[in-house]
């Protein structure tokens, strides 16, 4: 796997040689995907390839692997989507597995997921990489109600994050109001412990409020978690399943 990552890191060393754009990490906008016109650098790039065949080849059999069928056909959308359930619901799972006391809920930003539908069937390591390609890890805080209710305002003034079972709440004026942790409303002094990105943990896409919260590190990255678990999920015979509750609701 070492090789493969020295193969990506080589990837982008050679791209940035025929292009003086420059890439910024943004944390909530779609993308699209385009690929150049063929036949642009074609002497270039043959060379390029041939040095890059064997790890592309290496690379391209470690992504097709499959980690579990999908059930549905999967799709981004705020303030809800079988996507953002299925993929929060996967990061409070992990994070329940390894930290020692109950975990609340987990979020994802929005943007964090890069893709905007997953195709039912077969679905691959090389998906997850596209769903989830940068260098997130998972983390613990322990939040009072307070910052609760600042984390859910902030999802709601964005028109909704993905959020997992456990939370709920209701969307009105870019606020989040009747805020229910496991079905009851939250206690403004109570410690809730929730699960998310490092991005948003260290002040990422408006969390300021959080960077200065002490964290718990699973020592995962978010799509090395989702790939392992649903590994586990495979070996174990435990199909995927993918819960369409309506978490956030909107007046």
């Amino acid at each position: 796997m070492y090789r493969l990552y020295i193969f990506l890191i080589l990837i982008i060393l050679l791209s940035a040689c025929k292009s003086t754009t420059i890439v910024q990490h943004v944390s909530d906008i779609d993308v699209a995907y385009l690929r150049s016109e063929p036949g642009v650098g074609t002497a270039y790039d043959s060379t390029i390839e041939e040095m890059i065949k064997p790890y592309r080849e290496e690379l391209s059999v470690e992504m097709d692997v499959v980690v579990g069928e999908m059930p549905e056909d999967l799709k981004k959308e705020k303030p809800n989507s079988n996507m953002g359930n299925w993929f929060a619901d996967i990061l409070h799972d992990v994070a329940s597995s390894v930290y020692d006391k109950p975990v609340a809920f987990a979020i994802q930003n929005y943007g964090g997921l890069r893709v905007p539908s997953v195709t039912k069937g077969p679905l691959t390591k090389g998906k997850i990489f596209e769903l989830m390609p940068f260098d997130n890890k998972l983390i613990i805080l322990e939040l009072n109600g307070t910052e609760v209710q600042k984390l859910c305002d902030l999802m709601a003034g964005s028109r909704g994050w993905p959020i997992s079972r456990g939370l709920s709440m209701t969307m009105e004026d870019h606020k989040a109001k009747d805020v229910k942790v496991n079905g009851e409303l939250i206690s403004l002094d109570k410690k809730y412990n929730i699960a998310l990105p490092d991005y948003v943990a260290n002040g990422g896409g408006g969390g300021d409020f959080l960077k200065d919260i002490s964290q718990y590190d699973t020592g995962y990255y978010i799509r090395e978690a989702v790939i392992e678990h649903l590994t586990s999920m495979q070996a174990d015979g435990t199909p995927i399943t993918v819960d369409n509750t309506q978490r956030i609701n909107q007046y």
